[in-house]
């Protein structure tokens, strides 16, 4: 049985003495308090939960400010509510539910309190009007699709306790030009940074394990990218599209250079490849129009399924092999293409 003080509707837990916000009849519209502890036929009710889309698609609604018992914002709990300018977060809040805000295009600014550990999938997916947000320090995981197309999106704190940046978690956030990623931070999942067209400049730390296809697919204004010493793939059209890149390096470490890793790197004009790289995917520097130089380390020439160039690229770049190595770059699939083919210097 839904209950109705001061315009907000409620759900009555009357063993625990509890109360959820839910959705009206009426939709929410201007800014709205929710209170701490609400009285009904003279017992009071702690207000501790937002149930799932009870502010849902209300369009008049301009502002928030939660009790300060509010634990738990539930799934699609403010989505499409396109007038929302702020919220007001209590510091016991823990958990916001996947889509919660998501389509909020009004809000800009967004701070969390400490003890959130939880932000669903796709939150804050489609607020672009966001500008800045602080992420809570004890948050674990970056969740899928995020912040995806959160085009004003200009800076973000990550906390220090976030092991996984997750897929599609910054794709489309096109004013984004400052990220710090924390020491701990595991993986970045793929398409993580999809079409961040003004992030100039990425630093991974020492914690690093995966860097998944995609990641950074249509960053066209990256210029410098150093794979972290962990791990040992480029994979799949990691760096496609990266069309401001110029300076790319490889630790010796790695293994393979996946499908298209390179692709349309336009500005890329010399690439070295670790002696360990036993396979180079298929149009891994397709549309590399300023390459001119590619130095592989590897005396056995690294395997390669199917064309990793333009046919430009094989007459124009000089490949460089180790010292005695011409003769096996000579016969090898797709490496005899290259029309340039000369020993590095010792």
């Amino acid at each position: 049985m839904i209950t109705i003080i001061d315009n907000i509707a409620y759900l009555l837990d009357e063993e625990k003495r509890c109360a959820t916000v839910t959705k009206n009849l009426v939709p929410y519209s201007g800014a709205v308090a929710v209170p701490a502890v609400i009285v009904n036929g003279g017992v009071e009710y702690v207000v501790n939960d937002i149930l799932d889309e009870a502010f849902a698609e209300c369009a008049g609604l301009t502002s928030v400010v939660l009790g300060d018992n509010v634990e738990s914002i539930g799934i699609g709990a403010f989505e499409g509510c396109n007038s929302l300018v702020s919220v007001t977060f209590p510091q016991v809040l823990h958990l916001v539910g996947m889509r919660a805000f998501k389509g909020c295009t009004a809000l800009k600014e967004l701070l969390f309190p400490a003890n959130v550990i939880v932000i669903g999938r796709e939150a804050f997916a489609g607020c672009n009007s966001l500008v800045n947000v602080y992420l809570p320090d004890n948050l674990i995981n970056i969740e899928p699709s995020l912040f995806d197309g959160c085009s004003s999106l200009a800076r973000v704190s990550i906390g220090g306790m976030v092991e996984s940046v997750g897929e599609y978690a910054f794709c489309g956030c096109s004013s984004l030009c400052e990220v710090v990623l924390p020491e701990g931070l595991l993986s970045v999942e793929g398409w993580a940074f999809r079409d961040c067209t003004s992030l100039e400049h990425i630093a991974f730390p020492s914690t690093v394990a995966a860097v998944k296809k995609g990641a950074f697919w249509g960053c066209s204004s990256l210029k410098e990218f150093e794979l972290p010493r962990a791990v040992n793939m480029l994979d799949q059209g990691v760096l496609a599209n990266c069309t401001s890149l110029c300076d790319v390096k490889l630790h010796d470490g790695v293994l393979s250079i996946g499908y298209g890793a390179f692709y349309n790197c336009s500005s890329l004009e010399c690439v070295t490849i670790p002696a360990a790289v036993v396979n180079v995917g298929d149009q891994a520097f397709r549309c590399c129009k300023a390459l001119n130089e590619l130095r592989i380390l590897c005396t056995a020439a690294p395997m390669c399924s199917g064309d990793i160039a333009d046919a430009d690229v094989y007459s124009r770049t000089q490949l460089m092999v180790p010292v005695g190595a011409v003769g096996e770059y000579g016969f090898a699939r797709v490496w005899e293409r290259f029309g340039n083919v000369s020993e590095l210097e010792v």
